[in-house]
């Protein structure tokens, strides 16, 4: 069983010598090329059969982003998701979403990252201690080659990696325009006005798949440069990008870090078009992600075909 993400060249960057490809998960003329994104389910499938999940994150005032892309995750494949929080949130998680575990956050979470698939790091960090001892305990580990596992980095994080920058091979950075800025520490102006270089830029700097939302979003993972043609500017809504980082998170669980870019490619579709047909249906305003999350669950099993 498969997943399709549909692809129309792009005339090359005049400043990058890279292909460019808009995608779409929507079945066009234009779009004469295809990837197939693969993914086996048995029926002795349990629980953990794809690892584990994990969300790191959320300081004091900001539950509600942990739980969009945590709600997110599972909503879309994640099958054993874990919320690693402060004490409050971890004993207060279960009143919003039963199937989420709890796990209180603390130095060793961070040194065991490798027994998990995938992580992400960053929804609701804050500019505080708390957070700060997060980022700096994560980037040791980096820096001494301790971890391995893929992570999905937002938000706070990004924050502070503007502020100490470092590189690593196996992450998503998912910045908007504001963050893009502050990593390349140039102007918001400046990212809007030169989306496709300041990917590329942001690659070359910190490694890994760069996704820059907003409208038509960019994915560049250092050989290719994709569009995404869903989407627009009726997602500019506080939580939205938590709810993306929890959806790349599950589908490149599912289908295996050696597809990670297509996995990344069909969430951010997924993500989009989930968003555009709730605007075709109730208008601009009020595209809420919560709303969001719930079309994605129905758009991934509409989507899931047998090959």
């Amino acid at each position: 069983m498969s997943f399709r993400i549909f692809l129309k060249e792009k005339k090359r960057s005049a400043l990058r010598d890279f292909p460019i490809k808009e995608f779409s998960l929507e079945k066009k003329p234009s779009y004469r090329n295809e990837i197939i994104l693969n993914h086996i389910f048995s029926s002795t499938d349990h629980k953990k059969t794809y690892g584990k999940n994990m969300i790191i994150g959320g300081t004091n005032g900001f539950l509600g982003s942990i739980l969009l892309s945590a709600k997110a995750a599972i909503k879309t494949g994640s099958r054993y998701f874990i919320i690693c929080s402060n004490k409050l949130h971890t004993e207060t998680v279960s009143i919003f979403q039963n199937e989420l575990i709890t796990l209180e956050y603390n130095k060793d979470v961070l040194e065991n990252l490798n027994d998990y698939r995938v992580v992400i790091i960053g929804p609701g960090l804050s500019n505080d201690s708390w957070s700060e001892s997060i980022f700096f305990n994560l980037a040791n580990l980096v820096s001494e080659n301790i971890i391995s596992t893929k992570l999905i980095v937002d938000a706070g994080f990004l924050h502070f990696l503007s502020r100490q920058p470092f590189s690593y091979d196996n992450w998503v950075l998912t910045p908007h325009e504001g963050e893009a800025s502050m990593l390349l520490n140039t102007s918001p102006k400046w990212i809007k006005d030169n989306r496709t270089e300041a990917a590329c830029l942001i690659q070359e700097k910190y490694s890994g798949t760069v996704v820059l939302k907003g409208q038509n979003t960019i994915i560049f993972d250092g050989s290719e440069i994709f569009i995404c043609s869903h989407g627009g500017h009726h997602m500019g809504v506080a939580g939205m990008g938590d709810a993306l980082s929890g959806a790349i998170s599950s589908i490149v669980h599912l289908t295996g870090n050696n597809k990670s870019t297509d996995a990344v490619l069909f969430a951010v579709g997924l993500h989009s078009l989930a968003a555009d047909i709730i605007k075709s249906k109730k208008g601009l305003i009020g595209v809420l992600p919560s709303d969001v999350i719930e079309k994605m669950s129905e758009l991934v099993n509409t989507f899931y075909y047998d090959i």
